[in-house]
Formats: C-alpha cells, structure tokens, sequence
C-alpha cells in the first residue's frame, strides 16, 4: 500500500469503528461516544491489533506511517479547546450563582489537595510514575490537577443523553464543570509557564512577559474587533465559521510561539469568541470535531498505551487515584452545594456528574507527558481512572435519581422536570 492508500485505511478505521460501535451496536445507551473513541484508540495500538495482527499493525500505524496524523491530531485538540473556551463563555448560572461556586471551589480544592498528596506519595513510592524533566512536587501538583479536572463536552453529552440538559440539576451541573474547565487551563498554563521557565528566573521572566502581553492583546484588542466584524456580518455563517477557525489556528500559533501548549492557545480564542455567536460556530464546528478529528488524537494516545506493559507502578497509580478521583471529586461537590441549600439527591447527583473527566482529562495528561512531568506508567494510570470515572458517572447519577428504573431498565431514564 501506498501513503495515500493507508491515511485512508486508517481513517476509515479511526472514524469508522468507534461511530458503528457506538451507535450501530447500541453502547450509546451505557458509554458517551467519547470514551468508545477512547477505548477504541487503545484497541488500535499494539497493545491488541498489534499483537493480534502485527503485521496489519505495522502497515497501518507503526510509527513512520503516522505522519500525515499528527497535523490533524494538532487540529483535533485545538478545536476542541476553542469549543470549551465558547461554551465556557456561554454558560448561563443566574439565580444559581451561590451553589455554583461552592460546588466549583469544592469540586475542585478536594481532590487537588487529595490528589497531591497521592500524587507525592506515589513519586516516593514508584519512583517511575514521574516524567524525566520532574520532580516529586511537580508530579504531585500534575496529579493534583488531573483529579480536580471535569470535562464539560463529556458532561453535555451525559446530560443529553440522560435527558438532563434542560433541567435545574443540568444547568448546575454544566455551570460548574465550564468553572471547572477554564480553572483547569488556567492552572495548567501557570504550571507550564512556571514549569517551562526551569531554573532561569530570565526565561521565567520572559515567559510570563510574553505570555501576558499575549493575553491582554487578546482580550482587549482582538475581543472588540470581534464584536465589531462579526456584527457587521451578522447573517453570514460561512464568515463566522471561517473567522473562528482562523482565530483558533493564530491563536495556537502564537501561543506556541510564546512558549505555551497549542491547547492554550485554542482555549483563549474560544474564550473571546463573541458569547452571542458561540452557540452558531459550536454547532457548525462541534460534529466535525467531535466525531472526524478526535478519534485521530486518541489513536495517538492509543500508542502510547501499552496495555501488556501494566505492571506494578501503574496499578499502584490506579489504586490510589481512582478513590480520590471518585470520593473526593463527589464529596468535594456534593456537601458545598449541600451547604449552598441545593437539596440532598441533587447534591449528591450533582457530585456524581462532576467525576466525569474523559476528554479533558486526556488532553492534560497527553499535555503532561509531552513536558516530561508524569511518566509513561503514571500516564497509563491515571487514563485508565479517567475512562473508570467517565463510566461510572451516568450509572451512579441515574441510581440516585432513579433508583428503581435505574435498576429496571438499565439507566436509560427520563429525567423528572
């Protein structure tokens, strides 16, 4: 086969496979599409086809036959972070605002906490989980950030599904993990800038010189303009659509120029995207990403898994994460909503819904990896946890709402008004 012949091949299989399985077979009543995507990636890395068909594997997606990947792979995330930047700007919490924010402060300062203190534990006990450019506190940190994280896409599904979407308990619900979200870019960016700088207080300096001139000009500068054109154009979707890809697209280039993570860049354009054109562009851009692009970056993080190479370091990983990923993250936002005056089985829904992490989750730790904080095994771990959580998020919220059709008919329930 020639390079043309197997890009094809592949992305019939990348696209292809994890689509007919989720809703040709039907897994769209159990799993969000985005973790069949997920699971289907590590199917398509050595860990399975390659060692069920290697030869097949080694023609298709071997390392030299990835190439024409990566390009999209960077399209893919960047894409998506300027989706989660829109939809962050397009929440809506009024009248919400008190359980809001202590369900986001919560929701996010338990399991940080929790989840660096395991996270240190783990890089004194497992002394391969840290990256080659880290140190105990800076895994630690990178732990604490991956147990805090709700992926707000994933959670819009869940909700759609469930039926929740337009409910009081999904409107909290979509209002704290965008809190969530734009709270996790920041700390991320803080944490490579800082991270990036090494022991050189000038590069340091430079970095957050850069990186904050980058940032004003794009929220007082770029922001007005935006407003400006895109009101001039206000009937135009081909200019919308055309503006916010090419926001997007200099908008990586720039911060990877600065010296931060494309996924940066792409979440700041989506941030400054006009909050009254959001909804517009998200749809015209959101089932290309979501179901065309994304399953490319997750072939990628596919190979990195080795699911044959879990040893010891990476089921400690999953045993000390995964409980505080699922008790801190529902604690930490149930008991503030609580104390916020949210009643019991909403709160404790509530919790429930915020330990979905999926997509986001992967973004960090792929962004991670490639700084050299977290190791291959921490990595693998800590992937593992977050396709854990993300599965058990619909069952468990179903079971407290609905207990008994929980039970009955297997989750697939219709939310209550």
């Amino acid at each position: 086969m020639n390079s043309t012949t197997v890009f094809f091949a592949q992305a019939l299989l990348v696209i292809g496979v994890p689509y007919f399985l989720w809703r040709v077979l039907r897994m769209r009543s159990i799993l969000p599409l985005v973790v069949v995507q997920i699971i289907t990636g590590i199917l398509l890395g050595p860990s399975v086809l390659g060692e069920w068909a290697p030869e097949l594997w080694r023609r298709l997606f071997a390392a030299p036959q990835l190439g024409a990947l990566s390009g999209l792979q960077w399209l893919a995330i960047t894409l998506f972070s300027f989706l989660t930047g829109a939809h962050l700007r397009h929440q809506d919490d009024a009248g919400t605002r008190r359980v809001v924010l202590w369900a986001t402060v919560g929701g996010m300062a338990l399991p940080f906490i929790l989840g660096t203190g395991g996270g240190l534990w783990l890089a004194r006990h497992a002394a391969s989980v840290t990256g080659p450019n880290s140190n105990q506190w800076w895994f630690a940190l990178a732990v604490g950030l991956c147990m805090a994280v709700t992926a707000l896409p994933v959670l819009a599904a869940i909700l759609r599904e469930m039926r929740l979407s337009d409910t009081a308990l999904g409107g909290l619900a979509l209002s704290c993990a965008a809190a969530i979200d734009g709270a996790t870019w920041v700390l991320l960016a803080i944490m490579l800038i800082v991270h990036g700088g090494g022991d050189s207080l000038w590069a340091m300096g430079s970095l957050l010189a850069c990186s904050g001139a980058y940032l004003l000009v794009c929220l007082y500068v770029l922001r007005p303009l935006l407003q400006r054109w895109i009101g001039k154009k206000n009937d135009d979707p081909e200019f919308h659509l055309v503006l916010a890809l090419m926001l997007a697209l200099a908008s990586a280039m720039v911060s990877e120029l600065v010296g931060l993570h494309h996924v940066l860049g792409g979440f700041i354009a989506g941030m400054i995207w006009p909050r009254q054109h959001a909804p517009r562009v998200a749809q015209q851009l959101e089932g290309v990403t979501s179901v065309v692009l994304l399953p490319f970056f997750f072939l990628a993080t596919g190979i990195r898994l080795s699911v044959g190479a879990i040893n010891a370091d990476v089921l400690t990983v999953i045993a000390v994460c995964a409980p505080i990923a699922i008790a801190a993250k529902i604690l930490g936002s149930a008991l503030p909503a609580r104390m916020a005056g949210l009643d019991w089985r909403n709160a404790w829904a509530l919790g429930t819904l915020m330990q979905t992490k999926g997509l986001v989750e992967v973004v960090v730790l792929a962004v991670l990896l490639d700084a050299g904080i977290i190791g291959v095994p921490a990595f693998s771990g800590l992937l593992f946890v977050a396709l854990g959580t993300t599965v058990l998020a619909k069952p468990l919220t179903a079971l407290i709402l609905h207990p008994s059709a929980a039970l009955r008919f297997g989750w697939r329930l219709r939310a209550d008004s």
